[in-house]
């Protein structure tokens, strides 16, 4: 957990609450996994279309980091573009990840430095996201019997919290809000709300609100008689997913007698896949265009 908190004693209560989350799925996530395989079919669907890449991933708070890759790939790389795993952008997340990207520059001599031609564009209003979320949240609902197009099924739209500040410096709300807005009209959905989750309960700042429970209490408030939760602001069925939102998600549910289902994330849903392709695709042929 020091990768993400830092080895810092006064989160300790938090570091031990997220520990609890883990070793509740076996004390494993299948985040560096999905990750794994995300990549995988991206670079199977550009080979497929005559681009015969090599992808190379990294992570910020886990091994491998994105800078140590970066230093690794000058091996045999002269020059690489950047494909960032984050829907919605942010300094915490989008921002953050760059900057490793160039600190793994910074590591190399100049004469050894691959060139970084570029970033590939962010996907959060892409067709083949909103598919991919589309099909994930009607399979949840198809799994309680639940009519999102009517208002007695309420819809959760869940994106991870971030701190107040954050917000002021980024597209971040604006970005998660119109991925919400897309998923639920190509559902049809009569009765979603954004919720935010996962947001620390030591923390000294305010974080995006509402929270993952109180739009739970609200749909219910409202009428709702089944509720589905997605994940639109994840890509993978992390732990943040499977417990904030699966494992809390459900206990608040049962606990007000609703029905619930969670979404699984896009993972590796073709639409995602074949979405992220097209974004490096674009890329590349932007790139070419410019050195012709």
């Amino acid at each position: 957990m020091n990768g993400i908190f830092g080895d810092n004693p006064a989160r300790r209560e938090r570091v031990d609450e997220v520990v609890e989350h883990y070793k509740h799925f076996g004390g494993f996530s299948k985040f560096n996994e999905i990750t794994q395989a995300q990549a995988e079919g991206v670079q199977a669907e550009l080979k497929k279309r005559g681009h015969d890449l090599k992808l190379t991933v990294g992570y910020d708070h886990w091994l491998p980091h994105i800078a140590d890759q970066v230093v690794k790939m000058a091996d045999d790389a002269d020059e690489f573009v950047t494909l960032v795993m984050a829907p919605h952008q942010s300094s915490i997340s989008w921002d953050a990840y760059l900057r490793r990207v160039s600190e793994g520059l910074e590591k190399l001599e100049a004469d050894k430095q691959p060139k970084w031609a570029g970033v590939v564009d962010p996907f959060w209003n892409k067709p083949g996201f909103i598919e991919a979320l589309a099909e994930r949240i009607q399979a949840a609902a198809d799994s309680i019997g639940a009519d999102l197009t009517n208002s007695a099924t309420g819809l959760v739209l869940s994106a991870h919290a971030v701190p107040l500040p954050v917000v002021k410096t980024s597209k971040y709300v604006e970005q998660i809000r119109e991925t919400a807005e897309l998923v639920a009209n190509k559902l049809n959905a009569a009765n979603w709300m954004v919720a935010y989750q996962s947001a620390p309960g030591d923390s000294k700042i305010e974080w995006t609100t509402p929270y993952l429970d109180r739009v739970i209490d609200e749909l219910k408030e409202g009428g709702a008689q089944k509720i589905v939760a997605a994940p639109v602001g994840f890509l993978c069925d992390n732990v943040e997913v499977l417990y904030d939102m699966g494992v809390e998600g459900q206990q608040k549910c049962d606990e007000l007698g609703v029905p619930f289902a969670a979404a699984e994330a896009v993972n590796t849903h073709p639409a995602f896949i074949k979405q992220l392709a097209d974004n490096v695709e674009a890329k590349l042929k932007e790139l070419a265009a410019a050195s012709a």
